[in-house]
């Protein structure tokens, strides 16, 4: 977990913005019987078809220009990143916390973000040739210029997202992040296929963006810019403070693609930067997931530690029998999958796809320390959490450096390791449950885990070629891990199970004192 998430639910200062009329603004009124699980379900469509098409277009255009070209985009992404974290100042997090608005705070939150959108763009047509040559890339130039350009189409979509977001209105969110990441896939892959070598990044991120806009600006119908910039004083103290926190997660997330893009080198960069998806895929699609459904759900039992501790063990529980086994799939078959999905040219990547593998596992399986801690009231202790944390990570990069980039990946995973204790006192200080009882949540997948890469090695000494000792091996993955479940571990993988079903999509939940 992240200091990003920190910054969503920080502490509200319980202050209302000048001319703010709760009556008047329907963002206040009680939500309708089954908004919350609807939420839920839109949010989860949401995360995983964007990241469906964004995986997919990724392996394509990997595919279709190789990794010298492939590093040019993983730098460009590293810079519009930054660029992304700067446009909105915290602002639209503000909209979402505020008890109640104004009829003009809206609109000033979107002309605030569209003047940051020229802003950055201006400044990023004078910064991109520094960039380059930060990243030792002459080709970065134009396609940080047209991605600078492309920030204020970005910027239009930002007001009407929070607007929605505050209702729990995710189901415009949900189409507009789909549609986009779709047109956007193909829009990439396309100029990519015809020649556009790095720039087909540009046309992939302009089309999602402008789609995405379109859909938002027309769900929410506006809002429409003012020049209220009096709106801005009072929601700018909750803002500056979400884009300190997020500024960390910046720093925490990508200060090994920088030092890899700058000591490394860009064709280096492209190796680690597809091996990382490993690990954001499960934090983003199965962390995030369940961590926002079990905000809320440890938000109200923050004064029963009873009630608290059992729905943590029950959620590192979920998060473990759905993580482990897959991250661990992943790690055995690394030079099959690599080859097989990215070809030969990308094997450089496949050792670095294990490493990551492990520590993607590592990370998803303790997201729901961030909203235990922010659900208690502790978002200070997330905050210094985060800052110890960016410190062991940075400085484990910087050790594996010396080894190159998988000397990186090996030094970001051990300092998470390191990490780990430190998250179980948390959790045991928080939420009344010993490292033991937080250990035992984990063993039986990992255990089942272990053993499904004990079957898919033993397939890889009959040479029978990559694609059949994917299929074979993955095969005798899952009996072995399966079996070892419901041998050993039945009673704790159906509770787990159970307990997942009623998070996901479809799926009523129980109240948050009710034990699956």
């Amino acid at each position: 977990m992240t200091a990003r998430d920190a910054a969503d639910d920080a502490q509200p200062d319980g202050a209302q913005p000048d001319g703010a009329r709760p009556d008047d603004d329907p963002t206040t009124r009680p939500l309708a019987a089954g908004a919350a699980a609807s939420a839920v379900q839109w949010n989860s469509i949401a995360v995983a078809g964007r990241q469906l098409f964004l995986v997919a277009s990724s392996i394509v255009l990997a595919r279709v220009l190789g990794p010298e070209t492939y590093g040019v985009i993983s730098a460009a992404t590293i810079y519009v990143t930054f660029t992304t974290l700067l446009l909105d100042q915290g602002l639209a997090s503000a909209l979402i916390q505020r008890p109640a608005l104004s009829r003009w705070a809206a609109g000033a939150v979107a002309s605030a973000n569209v003047v940051s959108g020229v802003l950055l763009a201006v400044a990023t047509w004078f910064a991109a040739p520094w960039v380059a040559d930060f990243f030792s890339v002459d080709e970065l130039v134009p396609v940080l210029r047209w991605l600078g350009l492309g920030l204020v189409v970005k910027s239009v979509a930002i007001a009407p997202r929070a607007m929605q977001a505050r209702t729990l209105t995710f189901r415009s969110i949900a189409v507009a992040d789909v549609a986009g990441a779709a047109v956007g896939a193909v829009a990439g892959v396309v100029a990519a296929m015809l020649g556009a070598g790095p720039a087909a990044i540009v046309f992939q991120v302009v089309a999602l963006d402008l789609v995405v806009a379109a859909v938002l600006v027309r769900a929410e119908r506006g809002p429409v810019p003012n020049l209220h910039v009096r709106e801005l004083r009072d929601l700018l103290g909750f803002g500056v403070r979400v884009m300190a926190t997020n500024g960390i997660a910046y720093f925490s997330r990508n200060a090994d693609n920088i030092l890899v893009g700058r000591v490394l080198g860009v064709v280096a960069l492209s190796y680690y930067g597809m091996a990382y998806r490993v690990l954001v895929i499960p934090v983003q699609m199965i962390g995030q997931t369940v961590s926002r459904v079990m905000f809320p759900v440890f938000s109200r039992l923050a004064d029963r530690r009873d009630l608290l501790g059992d729905n943590l063990l029950k959620a590192m529980e979920m998060l473990a029998v759905v993580t482990l086994p897959l991250m661990g799939l992943l790690a055995a078959a690394s030079h099959e999958v690599v080859t097989v999905v990215l070809g030969t040219e990308w094997l450089p990547a496949a050792p670095l796809l294990t490493v990551l593998a492990v520590a993607g596992a590592r990370e998803t399986v303790v997201y729901v320390s961030g909203p235990l801690m922010k659900a208690t009231g502790r978002v200070r202790l997330l905050v210094r959490y985060e800052l110890l944390a960016t410190a062991v990570q940075v400085g484990g990069i910087v050790l594996g450096l010396r080894w190159g980039v998988l000397g990186v990946a090996v030094g970001y995973t051990v300092a998470g390791f390191l990490l780990t204790p430190v998250l179980l006192v948390i959790q045991r200080r928080l939420a009344g449950v010993s490292a033991r009882q937080q250990a035992a949540a984990v063993l039986p997948s990992l255990h089942g885990a272990v053993w499904g890469v004990v079957a898919y090695l033993l397939v890889t000494l009959t040479d029978l070629g990559p694609l059949a000792t994917l299929l074979l091996g993955s095969a005798a993955y899952v009996a072995a891990t399966a079996a070892v479940l419901a041998a050993v571990h039945r009673a704790a993988t159906v509770r787990a199970l159970r307990r997942l079903a009623t998070v996901l999509p479809g799926r009523r939940r129980r109240g948050p004192g009710t034990t699956a």
